[in-house]
């Protein structure tokens, strides 16, 4: 998917959102987690709420308006100058989504394999596993800017 001028962006939002946000902060930081129904899914979706929390210019996108049929804020994603993504399990959904319609991903994470935890059905997750994962992604993404 091939970024749009600004001006081209028919979603009124997305172009003052582009616009607002590369005038405060230079650079932006997309940041993506994949929120499946595993308890690793859920930590992945919620960890990127932690990251832009700590990161004034990082700010959680729509990965799934990407696809060429729904206009909007999918620009928003592609004018990001880093893109972070978490995925949860070894399929690495999120991220091959992404490089399908040919955003670069800078930084990728899969819990099970990177920080060894192991996938399990439901929603519940380890707060304190979460937070320790949560910072050692803020450190590489520092590293970044």
């Amino acid at each position: 998917m091939e970024k749009k001028p600004v001006q081209e962006i028919k979603m009124e939002m997305a172009k003052k959102t582009i616009l607002a946000q590369h005038e405060q902060f230079g650079k932006t930081i997309g940041v993506n987690g994949c929120f499946g129904s595993s308890n690793l899914g859920q930590m992945s979706g919620f960890i990127p709420r932690e990251i832009v929390k700590a990161i004034p210019n990082a700010f959680m996108r729509c990965p799934l308006a990407l696809f060429p049929e729904i206009e909007g804020p999918s620009q928003v994603l592609l004018y990001d100058d880093y893109q972070v993504v978490i995925d949860g399990c070894e399929a690495r959904c999120l991220k091959k989504a992404l490089e399908k319609v040919g955003v670069k991903v800078d930084l990728s994470y899969v819990l099970d394999e990177d920080f060894n935890l192991d996938k399990k059905p439901g929603p519940d997750f380890d707060q304190e596993k979460m937070s320790e994962i949560t910072q050692k992604i803020l450190g590489k993404i520092e590293e970044l800017k």
